[in-house]
């Protein structure tokens, strides 16, 4: 434990006038003293009323943790590793609709990139000796439909929050198979570069290469936290 120190007494020609000052101190000190309990005896005197409540600063900030990271720059074939993004937001998740909406095909550029695709398809299916695959518009609806989700809901995924499956979406938009594979990727801007990424992984290129399939379904949503690109491939039961 620490004790006051006491003050040391000063010796030399100043030494003697160290009571003068201490009386003078006492002066001023009582003159404040009765200066404060004249103001405190006022009424309505000092800055606090007691009956007044204090304000209170009710403002408060927190900042969300960040949700896990997702390599946009990989495609995902039907199986392939991707983490879904959670929406940032303390609102439930939106409910997904029942199925595609009917007549909701790609518009404009995005229309022209899913066409392009189809023709990249077709050329790489050739050089394999596979036939060319048709555009079936109910598998186009349900490729469209999964970009189109995942692009609102930003999640990246082939199974959508809900768990369903391109298969689920097949049966939504009316389509009977009796086999089908997906392919999906995030990020490329043109069809070109969207096929490349797809035929340099081995999983996304065995769904473009695959004989037995006959149908095919592109959907792509060129929204800002895309680019999103889907392939759905079927086979009618």
């Amino acid at each position: 434990m620490s004790h006051p120190t006491r003050p040391r007494t000063r010796r030399g020609r100043h030494a003697r006038r160290a009571p003068g000052r201490i009386v003078l101190a006492g002066v001023v000190a009582i003159a404040l003293t009765a200066l404060v309990l004249a103001v405190l005896l006022v009424p309505g005197g000092g800055t606090d009323d007691p009956a007044r409540p204090l304000s209170a600063d009710a403002s408060a900030t927190g900042s969300a943790s960040p949700g896990p990271v997702t390599d946009s720059s990989a495609p995902a074939g039907e199986g392939g590793p991707a983490t879904p993004k959670p929406k940032p937001t303390t609102e439930p998740p939106e409910e997904e609709p029942d199925g595609p909406p009917a007549g909701s095909p790609a518009q404009g550029k995005a229309a022209e990139y899913a066409d392009r695709v189809v023709e990249l398809v077709n050329e790489e299916r050739s050089k394999a000796g596979c036939g060319a695959l048709r555009v079936d518009a109910k598998v186009t609806e349900a490729a469209q439909f999964h970009a189109d989700d995942m692009a609102a809901r930003d999640y990246y995924e082939h199974n959508s929050p809900e768990g369903r499956s391109a298969g689920d979406r097949l049966d939504a938009a009316g389509y009977a198979w009796s086999g089908w594979g997906e392919n999906i990727h995030k990020s490329p801007t043109s069809p070109e570069q969207a096929m490349r990424d797809w035929m340099d992984s081995p999983g996304h290129r065995d769904n473009i290469l695959n004989c037995g399939f006959e149908h095919l379904g592109v959907g792509v949503n060129l929204a800002s936290n895309g680019p999103w690109w889907v392939q759905v491939f079927g086979t009618p039961r």
